[in-house]
């Protein structure tokens, strides 16, 4: 797990005790948690916040439970308390759906960054990648610009020709969300402008780098820095805010490169596949479904 998600599951461990304190729960009946004890933390904040958040919570106790090897009072009673939360999310917890980063949007950074400067050319590049292989900002940069490794990080070696087809190019993943082992991308080149090919060969021949450096990473006068997601995230929205649109976070990458593919005509199974999506968070990241539909 990314350090991010540890903390994450930590924070949601913790708030189980803090019900469990509260509502005086014996310890035995703690961890294993007792299926009647998680319905009962699951509905103790339904009406109150989203169903999302509460799935959330549960994902992070049950993570603890896999890395103990201890059973998941998890059951149908459960998912049926989860789908009365649901029904009841307050309207304030609902958020809009996050708006997915389009080809206008694209272009609009091919136009406007400075195509000079080695970091300008690393942020086109890395914006291409995310929408055309569906991927997470956190698969491809580091948080500080001062990493260079590449553990959890594609370095310049792992970008490669495919073997299967020579006009197009592979990116091996060290670390995803889901695989800790890795996962394999497949990049096809695009119009010309948005070609995420062309656009990261060139970003390797401007940043002239060892292999061994993160794929992201850019020259400058004091040695080579990694591009890390908030620079990549300013950067971009530098641009696109002075053109009106509201400022983007890093997923917008991966549902606006799901939503282009689909809206264009490529099958579902296929986007399915090349993006890594599990089904139901798939089917929920659908944009434009009016046009899609025949």
């Amino acid at each position: 797990w990314a350090d991010s998600t540890k903390d994450g599951y930590s924070r949601h461990v913790h708030h189980f005790l803090e019900f469990c304190d509260r509502e005086r729960v014996p310890a035995h009946l703690r961890f294993p948690a007792d299926e009647f004890v998680l319905c009962a933390y699951a509905a103790s904040d339904a009406g109150k916040i989203s169903a999302n958040t509460i799935q959330n919570r549960l994902t992070g106790l049950k993570a603890w439970h896999n890395a103990h090897n201890a059973p998941w009072g998890g059951s149908l009673r459960l998912r049926v308390v989860l789908n009365g939360a649901k029904n009841l999310t307050p309207s304030s917890s609902k958020s809009p759906p996050r708006p997915p980063i389009t080809i206008a949007m694209l272009r609009l950074l091919t136009e406007h960054l400075d195509l000079t400067q080695p970091k300008d050319v690393a942020v086109l590049a890395c914006a291409l990648v995310a929408f055309w292989a569906q991927c997470r900002l956190g698969e491809l940069l580091s948080s500080s610009a001062s990493d260079l490794s590449t553990d959890a990080r594609p370095s310049r070696a792992h970008f490669q020709r495919s073997l299967l087809d020579r006009d197009a190019y592979t990116l091996f993943l060290p670390r995803t969300k889901v695989n800790k082992n890795g996962e394999k991308v497949v990049l096809l080149e695009q119009n010309r402008s948005v070609d995420p090919i062309s656009h990261l060969r060139s970003h390797l021949s401007t940043n002239k780098l060892d292999d061994n450096l993160p794929l992201l990473a850019y020259s400058t006068p004091s040695g080579p820095r990694s591009l890390t997601k908030t620079a990549f995230l300013n950067r971009c929205n530098q641009i696109w805010c002075k053109f009106g649109y509201p400022r983007t976070t890093g997923h917008s990458f991966r549902i606006g490169g799901t939503t282009e593919l689909l809206t264009t005509g490529t099958a579902p199974d296929v986007v399915k596949t090349m993006g890594r999506w599990s089904s139901d968070s798939f089917l929920r990241y659908w944009r434009d479904l009016e046009v899609i539909a025949p």
